[in-house]
């Protein structure tokens, strides 16, 4: 079956940020609490400072303009000179980026790796900063609120235009790269290339998605689904920029609240955005308004297991509104509302995708 090969091709190195510009996870070994001394709670916050400057070192990178020039063959003088930063600062970074692998010297000039390369033109740089940017900045606003006393469970609440911003350009960029996988889901791509086609996009944010889909399909139109007011006004910005203003909708409207019947092809759901006592009434609302045959996308935070990784997901998946609802949680979900087959992406991403279909009428018993 198609979708079988789906789920043996779809979503591999699907990663987002620290973990998908190379810093390795940092964690100690499994030892019962008894064994644990002193010093190995050293470790751990040593290396935390390690990947916390790391973090911070790439960053500096993407937003001097240091990662753009390093297409090109440059000396740390040359990069000095053009970016007005002292070149003890510049030859900092470039360690950082040589102790990664990603730069290579020769007669004193310095160029990306070939793994880096990708990443030094315009839009890899965005990909590559935003990666950064939005992980940075939700962690110190995460910070701020807990030393303030002013941190509450209310879900996805960001204002600040940097972390949207940053947040949508990571949809975008998982967007791009999944498309080529959307042909692995039967039916799916002949029916995004035919006019009268539509998506949902849920949780739209800053409309990274719509707008990729949209420019992939010509005949494609959107509604996107943002609520929050400030996210909202800024995907509708994006999309009169993208000049696709009479294509893609952008909706004030919760999910709970669609009444959409066997209206779309595509549906996108970022479920650790949902809290538990919605959940099981979007995905009922989304089936209906699925035309039989229409695929769902559900975005997953995989997190079960005892290691750092699957900690810090959970965390997040707790902050995001999603409570600690997981991969297992949401597959017989999808089964007992009808999606039919139900298909979980394999593999140990932290992002993981479930990709679920509204049987077509003559599927049904």
């Amino acid at each position: 079956m198609l979708w079988r090969a789906y789920a043996l091709l779809s979503h591999g190195g699907d990663r987002f940020g620290l973990g998908s510009v190379g810093l390795g996870s940092w964690r100690m070994p499994a030892f019962p609490p008894a064994s644990r001394k002193a010093d190995d709670v050293l470790k751990v916050l040593e290396e935390a400072d390690t990947a916390i400057w790391s973090a911070s070192a790439l960053s500096a990178c993407a937003e001097s303009g240091l990662l753009a020039r390093l297409g090109q063959p440059a000396t740390t003088g040359e990069l000095a000179l053009a970016l007005s930063l002292p070149p003890a600062l510049v030859k900092s970074l470039l360690d950082a980026l040589a102790a990664l692998g990603f730069v290579t010297w020769e007669n004193d000039r310095v160029l990306a790796s070939p793994a880096l390369m990708p990443f030094t033109s315009p839009e890899g740089t965005e990909t590559f900063r935003a990666a950064l940017r939005a992980p940075l900045l939700q962690t110190e606003d995460f910070r701020r609120k807990i030393k303030t006393g002013t941190m509450h469970l209310d879900g996805w609440s960001h204002t600040d235009d940097a972390i949207i911003e940053a947040q949508g350009s990571l949809t975008r960029h998982w967007t791009t790269r999944a498309l080529p996988k959307l042909k692995f889901l039967p039916g799916l791509v002949p029916r995004l290339e035919t006019p009268g086609a539509a998506l949902l996009d849920v949780g739209a944010g800053a409309a990274g998605l719509s707008i990729a889909l949209c420019r992939q399909f010509p005949h494609l139109s959107a509604v996107a689904l943002e609520p929050a007011p400030h996210p909202a006004e800024i995907g509708a910005r994006h999309v009169r920029q993208a000049g696709l203003g009479d294509r893609i909708a952008i909706r004030r409207k919760r999910v709970e609240d669609l009444q959409e019947d066997k209206t779309f092809d595509l549906a996108f759901l970022p479920q650790m955005f949902l809290p538990d006592a919605v959940i099981e009434e979007a995905v009922q609302r989304i089936y209906r308004a699925l035309k039989p045959g229409g695929w769902l996308l559900v975005a997953a935070l995989s997190h079960k297991g005892p290691g750092m990784t699957s900690a810090v997901n959970r965390l997040k998946n707790l902050l995001w509104g999603g409570n600690t609802r997981d991969v297992a949680h949401i597959k017989p979900l999808l089964e007992s509302t009808g999606f039919d087959p139900v298909i979980r992406a394999p593999g140990r991403q932290s992002l993981r995708m479930i990709c679920a279909r509204r049987p077509n009428l003559r599927d049904l018993p």
